[in-house]
């Protein structure tokens, strides 16, 4: 059986008076002075991750603890582990939904509490102190331990209920009781005496005092917003043996699937928006086979404005650099040879083996696009380009490159959201929600990118040839494209989508939650009816590498996302609905002058505090 305690207790630890910690930190919490008698060890509660105050900046030390906050106070303790959510709960008065679920499920999985007879845990009764006393007997594998024939205490008797368990408790230090030798069993256990029996238990670590700390380790899960389809949700279900339909209505409760007309020419920004954003680039066309038989043909027209026809008109075959730079709102293209042209409104280049040009060949021709003049052959977009055309534009006073193609098939052969090794069923679900996504994008056309749709997060990531030809003999790229063509009918016409009444839903999705998806409204503005909350066990699969983890902030950047001078703790103090899964909204700081600051919104918060990662944070660490 797993047990995760953080430092092992010897059986004959020297035993700690009870109200012996000594003061050698200030604290933060308005409620709880230096001169407090558990002080160190709420502070080092607070510091871990443990125990948080409340959003007044008090942490209420004589309040009594219920039984599920004792959980979560474990749970905690033990370092927050991965925990398989049952879909029923184990107890008839916990919904899955309550605050504490997770941390109860792990406790009762992990046999340190098995709630009562009657099926119920009463997780908001408080805790008694012998009840507390078998909790931590069990936490530690319930230890070999004979109990005294004479009591420690003397209103515990060796026919006492959790007697074992309240003397293994005395004669590990963990508690000695109270000064009038009585341990008083039925009491409640209040925050100050849980703090304190953590902190035996760890050690009796030594507590930093008021200085501030270098960095803090940031304990969470998941990856990304939060809204709709979990990515690796759908593929642990997925290996489950759950279809793709039955995936869907998961993360999108009360939507179909539908077949629509999707067969549109959309275009998609490949080069040209923020980092990429330069005044030169080089365009090459290539062709796979040998030059002799495969020459990769292209055509290049430049235009004008206010002109519907080319001026000038270039052929080539592959391998050439065309080097484009800019000069204002005009666009130039200079061939190897030296030979330039300049348009004022775009150019388009076509190759073989397209719908543009020459569509009978049966080369596999494509676009790479370089950096500058293309002579270090540095990549300038993370895709290369097989289908359509592109459209090359300064509109913004920054060259443009647009890659116009059939977006029911072509486009969504580059789409570079899902590892192609992955299951059938969960690459046929990624296909539906991206042609929902994209159609709906069809009315979004925007001329300061020449585009409907962004080649990155800012819509779809997508790669296009990259994608189609991976592995060797294309064998992922050709599984991709199966799964898209296994949500295509009529020749590749119409294709299939997730509907909401009779609109296209707005399939939205990330790569993982941390036990929860979230509610469209908790993370952006506006509420769908179908980008509603949902239990994700599925995302906590070990198959998922962002199940858990922890990254760095340093005090610079703490500082800098509170705008205070420093920071010295770090606290979750309000999350979406649905307990300890959520997705922090509001997170506060307290300087080492005790001023406080806070950020609120779960996108700010994943921003400003997470490197963009996720939301759902579960502890600040502070390091010293």
């Amino acid at each position: 059986m797993l047990r995760r305690a953080i430092s092992a207790l010897a059986a004959t630890a020297v035993a700690m008076p009870l109200f012996a910690a000594t003061a050698s930190a200030a604290t933060h919490f308005s409620d709880v002075p230096a001169s407090h008698p558990f002080v160190k060890e709420i502070t080092w509660a607070a510091n871990m991750g443990i125990a948080s105050g409340y959003p007044d900046g008090t942490f209420r030390p004589t309040s009594a603890v219920t039984r599920g906050a004792f959980a979560a106070f474990l749970y905690r303790y033990a370092g927050s582990p991965t925990v398989s959510s049952p879909t029923t709960s184990p107890f008839t008065d916990l919904p899955t939904s309550a605050q504490f679920y997770k941390p109860i499920v792990w406790l009762e999985q992990q046999d340190i509490a098995t709630g009562w007879a009657d099926g119920t845990f009463r997780p908001g009764e408080a805790i008694d102190r012998d009840a507390m006393a078998a909790f931590l007997y069990r936490f530690h594998d319930s230890p070999s331990f004979t109990p005294p024939s004479t009591s420690p205490f003397t209103d515990v008797t060796p026919t006492s209920p959790f007697y074992r368990e309240v003397t293994w408790l005395s004669g590990s230090g963990i508690s000695t009781g109270w000064p009038d030798g009585t341990f008083r069993p039925a009491s409640d256990v209040t925050r100050e005496a849980t703090a304190a029996f953590l902190h035996r238990m760890a050690g009796r670590p030594d507590v930093p005092g008021v200085g501030v700390p270098t960095s803090f380790t940031i304990s969470g899960a998941g990856y990304g917003h939060g809204v709709g389809m979990s990515q690796y949700g759908a593929q642990a279900m997925a290996l489950d043996g759950h279809g793709a339909g039955a995936i869907l209505q998961t993360y999108y409760a009360g939507t179909s699937v539908s077949t629509v007309s999707a067969q549109r020419d959309i275009k998609v920004e490949v080069f040209g928006s923020g980092s990429d954003g330069k005044d030169s680039v080089t365009v090459v066309v290539r062709s796979l086979g040998p030059d002799s038989t495969d020459d990769g043909r292209w055509v290049m027209r430049f235009f004008d404005k206010g002109t519907t026809s080319p001026h000038t008109t270039w052929t080539g075959t592959n391998n050439e650099k065309l080097h484009v730079t800019r000069s204002g709102t005009s666009v130039t293209v200079e061939r190897d040879g030296g030979t330039n042209a300049t348009a004022t409104k775009d150019i388009s280049l076509q190759w073989e083996a397209t719908s543009y040009y020459q569509p009978g060949s049966n080369e596999d021709a494509y676009v790479d696009i370089y950096q500058g003049d293309g002579a270090s052959e540095r990549r300038a977009t993370h895709g290369t380009y097989r289908h359509g055309r592109l459209l090359i534009s300064v509109p913004q006073s920054r060259i443009i490159i647009a890659n116009e193609l059939a977006l029911n098939t072509e486009y969504l052969y580059g789409i570079a959201e899902m590892p192609s090794s992955w299951d059938h069923d969960a690459l046929q679900a990624q296909s539906i929600v991206a042609r929902g996504y994209a159609l709906r994008q069809m009315g979004n056309y925007s001329a300061n990118c020449t585009c409907h749709v962004y080649d990155d997060t800012r819509d779809q990531n997508f790669t296009g040839w990259t994608k189609e030809n991976e592995g060797t003999d294309a064998y992922y790229g050709k599984r991709w494209v199966a799964a898209v063509d296994a949500t295509n009918s009529s020749g590749g016409a119409d294709g299939k989508v997730l509907k909401h009444g009779s609109s296209i839903a707005a399939t939205y999705y990330f790569s993982s939650s941390g036990g929860q998806t979230e509610n469209s409204e908790d993370i952006w503005s506006s509420a769908l009816p179908y980008l509603r909350s949902v239990d994700d066990p599925w995302s906590e699969s070990s198959i998922n590498p962002n199940r858990s983890w922890t990254m760095t902030l340093t005090q610079a950047e703490a500082a800098s996302a509170f705008g205070l001078p420093d920071v010295v703790s770090i606290t979750v103090t309000a999350r979406t609905a649905g307990g300890s899964d959520a997705a922090a909204t509001k997170v506060t700081a307290t300087s080492s002058a005790g001023a406080t600051a806070s950020i609120t919104g779960a996108e700010r918060i994943r921003s400003a505090l997470a490197h963009g990662k996720s939301p759902w944070l579960w502890s600040f660490r502070p390091n010293y």
